[in-house]
C-alpha cells in the first residue's frame, strides 16, 4: 500500500508545480501590465504639463510683445481728436460722453462703445468712430433734420407755442426743441399726435404719421402744378386731412399717396382754367373724385363703412 502511495504522491508534484509557476507568471504579468500604464499616464501627465506650459509661456509672450510694440507704445498715443458734430453738441461735450482725450493709447480705445454713447442722444441720427494710425481719431456726428411739428392738437396758435409739441425726423423720431431756429417756424404741423405717450429719441409708431410726412415729403417734389401743404389732421385714424390754404381741405388715405397726388394735380390743371378755388377735395376714390369749391355747399365728410353683425 505505501508503494502505490508514494507514487500517487510523485505523480501529482508536477501538477502543483505547474499551477505555481502559473500563479506567478501571471502574477507577473499583471504587475508588468500595472507599472506600463502607470508608465503611460506619467508620460501623458508630463505632456499635458509641457503642452500647457507653452501655451502660458506663448500667452506672456504674446502679451508682452502687444504692450512693447502696441498698447504701451509711445508712437500710438493719441495727439488729435477731429470731431464734427454737427452742431448737436459742442467738442467738450462730445469727448467727455466718448472717453477719448488725448494721451490714451489708441488701442485702448473702445470705438463701438463711444458709437454707441453718441448714438444715446436724441438728437443724434448716426455716429462713425474712427482710428487713424498712429496718433489720429476721428469723430463723425449725423444730427437728426426736423422736417415736421406735432402736437396732440390743432389750437389755431404757433406749434412752436404748445405745450407738448414737439419735432420729428423724416423716420418719425421725436425730437425736443433745444430753441426755436428760423428754419423750423417754416415746418408743417401734424395734428392729432398723442406726444406724451413717446420720449425724445423714440419713434412714434403712428401709420397716419408716416403717411403725413411721407405726403409732406412727396407734395415737396410736385411740380406744374405745385402742390403745397402746411399742416394735416389726423385724429381720424384711417386718413390724413391736409391743407396749404386754411380754406382748403384734401383727404388722403394712408397708402398709395403717389397716386393720389396725381388726381389732385389733374384736378388743380382743370381748376386752374377756372375762377374757381377747391374747397374740399377726397383724393381716396379712384374715379369720380368728390369735389367741391369755396362757396359752395359741403358734401358730408366720407367716413369708413364696416359691416353691420346680423343679430
Amino acid at each position: 500500500m505505501s508503494l502505490f502511495a508514494s507514487k500517487k504522491s510523485r505523480g501529482r508534484r508536477p501538477a502543483r508545480r505547474k499551477r505555481r509557476e502559473h500563479l506567478l507568471e501571471v502574477t507577473a504579468t499583471a504587475e508588468t501590465e500595472r507599472r506600463r500604464r502607470n508608465q503611460k499616464m506619467l508620460l501623458y501627465t508630463c505632456e499635458a504639463l509641457f503642452l500647457a506650459g507653452l501655451l502660458v509661456v506663448a500667452w506672456l509672450g504674446v502679451n508682452l510683445f502687444v504692450e512693447h510694440f502696441f498698447t504701451k507704445n509711445k508712437n500710438y498715443e493719441v495727439r488729435v481728436v477731429e470731431v464734427n458734430t454737427d452742431g448737436v453738441m459742442t467738442r467738450e461735450e462730445v469727448l467727455a460722453k466718448t472717453g477719448i482725450r488725448e494721451g490714451l493709447n489708441i488701442f485702448s480705445l473702445s470705438l463701438d462703445s463711444a458709437q454707441n454713447a453718441l448714438t444715446a442722444i436724441p438728437e443724434v441720427q448716426s455716429a462713425r468712430v474712427e482710428r487713424i494710425l498712429p496718433d489720429t481719431v476721428t469723430i463723425q456726428i449725423e444730427a437728426r433734420r426736423p422736417v415736421a411739428w406735432v402736437t396732440p392738437r390743432d389750437t389755431g396758435v404757433d406749434p412752436a407755442a404748445v405745450q407738448g409739441s414737439c419735432l420729428v425726423d423724416a423716420q418719425g423720431v421725436m425730437i425736443k426743441p433745444q430753441g426755436l431756429e428760423s428754419t423750423h417756424a417754416r415746418l408743417p404741423v401734424v395734428y392729432g399726435v398723442p406726444t406724451e405717450e413717446w420720449r425724445a429719441g423714440q419713434k412714434i409708431e403712428m401709420p397716419e404719421l408716416r403717411a403725413a410726412l411721407d405726403l409732406f415729403r412727396l407734395a415737396g417734389e410736385r411740380n406744374n402744378p405745385e402742390i403745397k401743404l402746411r399742416a394735416a389732421d389726423i385724429t381720424k385714424g384711417w386718413c390724413v386731412v391736409a391743407w396749404g390754404d386754411p380754406q382748403t381741405r384734401l383727404t388722403f388715405g394712408l397708402e398709395d399717396i403717389a397716386a393720389q397726388l396725381d388726381r389732385l394735380q389733374l384736378i388743380m390743371l382743370h381748376v386752374g382754367q377756372t375762377s374757381q378755388r377747391i374747397a374740399t377735395a377726397n383724393l381716396i376714390p379712384e374715379r369720380n373724385t368728390p369735389v367741391t369749391f369755396v362757396g359752395e355747399a359741403k358734401p358730408p365728410v366720407a367716413e369708413p363703412v364696416t359691416a353691420a353683425k346680423k343679430p
